[in-house]
């Protein structure tokens, strides 16, 4: 057997291993958000394999093969629909637009066949138009096209590897957990598992947190445009509540669609113009994420994950300005997981017992490792 190593030794290994660590991370960078992707998509589709790994004979390779391929089913399927609805209330919409195009377009050359006059001088709008200079072909240059195929190629890559990844985190979790917790020392393996599932009830709790958010986001908006005399306000209710998830971008997308049907469709009940109602529509979507960014994400989110709604509001808002939508989307349960280790970490550098005598049994799943003990992560006194 070897010499063990010395004191010294052991910190030089421990300093060269964080510094690989970091530099791998600094040089893999632009894996970290699809990685990130792809866990989060794990994470979501891990229960349902979890369950019939538990409930069936099968083993997990298999029922995550039979799972992930049915999500994928349904993903194509949903894409299939749409490309199949699509063409019909695209011409639809083309058509409108062409027409509401041809009308602005002649108020536009109405307007500028008359001079403006500017300190008694006159200037001739239609004549500068006229005489301004528009090459067609600077739309079909060979490098804009080749930028284009290249950010295509890249986008496709990076969908290729956000699957795959996907695939084999949800099949070689339980493998790859007992791997990281095996990394610690033999006495310190029972707190990483206890840290590790107290960081795991939190993810849970943001989980349940998101539902009752969007549920709440897409009767609220089915109630409102219901009362306008929106045509499809239970659809776009629906949309809504799915597409909550995707912080700021989702509601756009949804609202956009609104509107375009707002202006083709007008109200179902309300006398006015088209162009106004669209006005009323996009305004409720402003006033419902209002709402919901200012008072109910930081309310429920607190509640769910016991923290005080303005560092969940200040930490939402960070986030999207410093590091977009992604950030936003995971910092809350992120501080609540740095929260636990935190904790862990002050209680022993303080010397006194991390976690109190409360059984956290009825908190976790059956089909997970039970800790005996539960952390500062308490449950809500009550739900908002």
């Amino acid at each position: 057997m070897s010499k063990s190593w010395s004191k010294t030794t052991r910190y030089i290994g421990l300093i060269l291993v964080l510094i690989s660590v970091i530099a791998l991370a600094v040089f893999a960078k632009d894996l970290i958000v699809p990685l990130t992707i792809s866990a989060l998509l794990a994470w979501l589709l891990n229960p349902t394999v979890t369950f019939f790994n538990s409930h069936t004979k099968l083993k997990r390779q298999w029922v995550t093969l039979i799972v992930y391929l049915a999500a994928l089913a349904g993903i194509v399927a949903i894409g299939v629909t749409l490309a199949l609805l699509a063409p019909a209330q695209i011409s639809n919409i083309a058509n409108d637009i062409q027409e509401i195009y041809g009308v602005m377009w002649q108020r536009l050359e109405t307007t500028l066949s008359h001079p403006i006059v500017i300190l008694g001088t006159e200037l001739h709008p239609q004549t500068l138009i006229d005489n301004f200079p528009i090459d067609s072909s600077a739309l079909v240059r060979p490098d804009i096209i080749w930028e284009w195929l290249r950010s295509t190629s890249t986008n496709l890559t990076w969908i290729l590897v956000i699957i795959i990844s996907t695939f084999y985190l949800l099949q070689d979790w339980p493998r790859l957990r007992e791997w990281l917790i095996g990394l610690g020392p033999d006495a310190y393996q029972s707190d990483f598992r206890r840290v590790y599932d107290e960081v795991r009830l939190v993810w849970q709790r943001y989980l349940r947190g998101q539902l009752r958010l969007s549920l709440l986001i897409g009767f609220l908006t089915t109630l409102l445009l219901t009362a306008i005399g929106m045509p499809g306000a239970v659809v776009f209710g629906i949309l809504a509540a799915i597409f909550d998830v995707i912080m700021t971008v989702g509601p756009v997308i949804v609202a956009g669609a609104a509107a375009i049907v707002a202006l083709i469709a007008g109200s179902t009940y309300i006398p006015m113009s088209n162009l106004w109602f669209t006005l009323i529509v996009i305004g409720v979507f402003a006033l419902v994420q209002a709402v919901e960014n200012v008072w109910l994400r930081p309310r429920i989110m607190g509640s769910s994950l016991n923290m005080h709604p303005g560092v969940v509001f200040v930490s939402i808002i960070g986030a999207l300005s410093l590091a977009g939508i992604l950030a936003a989307l995971i910092v809350v349960p992120l501080l609540g997981s740095t929260a636990v280790i935190a904790h862990y970490i002050h209680a022993k550098i303080m010397d006194i017992p991390p976690w109190p005598d409360v059984q956290i049994s009825s908190q976790l799943p059956p089909d997970e490792p039970t800790p005996q003990t539960y952390s500062v992560m308490r449950e809500p006194d009550h739900e908002s």
